[in-house]
């Protein structure tokens, strides 16, 4: 959707809010993006004849490849932020009232109860993280060596590997260490089911009826899947 038709949808202030929300979030982004990839771009082509060999051109858009995907996802995180920080309907505020409470909850934990509860929460991209890490060291450590660059790419990957299943071994054995966080954890995998559950509760409750209307409802569409089960 451009901008011309994203802004005639619902209220103009609040869209052109949100887009200009957005543009300096993806600002941000691709400057925290291209700066984090020039060094890195620099010292490869110091280290790498491979990268060295290539044209001027493609590094360059290599580096502003990095800084344009990071503003992108900047500037899309961005604008869900500020579609949830700005809903009104009941939902939302269902929502808000369950992620009011998470953020209650962990401000009272200790800091090795919040390091567990992260850890446990980001389990896949702390193994992830663990891997990219080792074996952007391991290959830093290794071209050092006089071999080839198959063979120091060679030495990286094992190297990263094996760092890897010893971070998923130890991984493994935090997620089983108790913690004052674990309710948290469980409260977050039940709050979307929980938030519908009182959405559909309160919807119910705002509607007039009373419980006797309601129980007949009910009772009718008991009756009316009974039937269509007995069509079947």
């Amino acid at each position: 959707m451009s901008y011309g038709t994203h802004r005639q949808v619902g209220d103009v202030a609040k869209r052109e809010a949100q887009y200009n929300t957005a543009i300096s979030a993806a600002a941000t982004g691709f400057a925290v993006g291209t700066l984090c990839a020039a060094p890195v771009a620099f010292l490869a082509n110091r280290s790498l004849p491979t990268f060295r060999n290539l044209t001027p051109a493609i590094k360059t858009s290599l580096v502003f490849s990095v800084g344009i995907a990071t503003g992108v996802i900047r500037a899309d995180k961005a604008g869900i932020a500020f579609d949830k920080e700005h809903y009104s309907d009941k939902g939302a505020a269902i929502q808000r009232r369950y992620q009011t409470s998470e953020e209650r909850q962990w401000d009272q934990l200790s800091f090795r109860d919040k390091a567990l509860t992260w850890a446990k929460e980001n389990k896949f991209g702390v193994v992830a993280g663990s891997w990219v890490t080792s074996m952007g060291l391991t290959f830093a450590y290794i071209n050092t060596q006089p071999l080839s660059f198959a063979q120091k790419l060679v030495q990286a990957r094992v190297w990263a590997q094996g760092l890897t299943l010893a971070s998923l071994i130890g991984m493994a054995a935090i997620t089983q260490i108790p913690s004052e966080g674990d309710k948290i954890i469980k409260q977050h995998k039940e709050a979307t089911e929980h938030s519908w559950k009182d959405f559909v509760g309160e919807v119910d409750n705002d509607d007039g009826s009373s419980n006797e209307e309601k129980q007949q409802r009910q009772q009718q569409k008991q009756l009316t899947r009974s039937q269509g089960k007995a069509y079947q």
